[in-house]
């Protein structure tokens, strides 16, 4: 990585440490997301539908903040990570790192469009709810397949992303051989949630996600 820093425009190499705690950003953003979902939220499982909806718009605002962190912001740390990722490594193979940085950028726009959407839902859900229930009720079933297929249940979109990487950090020692390993392992739990519905691989994908995230972090800053 040390060859890759000295190619790269002088105006560029304190990127790096700004990605590595772009990095870290992203996995406090999990690890907030996981605090919050497993000790303050929590929907019944036996509950109607009208009771879900019910209970989201008494927690909107709860709501609306992991969706904010966990999507919003966490869309933007990424945004800066894929470029500087991508700087960093496409002197060595400037063809797969092109096709990560697509793959990195369209996992942003996804996940902004998986916030929002969720945002909007909840404001829409409270309007209706209580004059015209039928409505709610289909702006939920809607909400629900709209962020579950985006952003919130299937990760083949950040999964390939990893997936270039760790084949380009392993083929050319850019990391690693266990972190490079380990990012290849990654990628592989998030496309194999395109081809099952299983929540342990969404559930591992967000936790290997915090050990990645702050990996990668403490690499890039650490490293000369």
């Amino acid at each position: 990585m040390n060859t890759l820093i000295s190619e790269m425009n002088p105006g560029q190499r304190p990127l790096k440490p700004l990605a590595g705690a772009a990095f870290i950003g992203m996995a406090l953003c999990y690890i907030t997301l996981f605090i919050i979902y497993g000790a303050i939220l929590s929907t019944p499982a036996d509950a109607t539908t009208a009771e879900k909806i019910a209970y989201l718009i008494e927690n909107k605002a709860l709501f609306n903040l992991t969706y904010v962190l966990g999507y919003v912001l966490f869309a933007c740390l990424l945004c800066f990570c894929v470029y500087v990722i991508g700087s960093l490594y496409q002197q060595v193979s400037p063809t797969v790192m092109a096709m990560a940085r697509l793959f990195g950028y369209f996992w942003v726009v996804v996940l902004l469009c998986t916030g929002m959407i969720g945002i909007s839902s909840h404001e829409l859900l409270a309007s209706y709810s209580p004059s015209n229930p039928a409505a709610a009720e289909a702006i939920y079933y809607a909400r629900t397949l709209l962020t579950e297929s985006l952003g919130g249940g299937i990760e083949f979109i950040g999964g390939v992303w990893l997936l270039l990487i760790g084949a380009v950090s392993s083929r050319h020692g850019l990391l690693s051989k266990p972190l490079s390993v380990f990012t290849l392992v990654k990628g592989a739990i998030g496309v194999a949630t395109l081809f099952s519905a299983e929540p342990v691989l969404r559930d591992l994908f967000g936790i290997t996600g915090i050990v990645w995230f702050l990996w990668m972090g403490i690499v890039l800053i650490r490293k000369p």
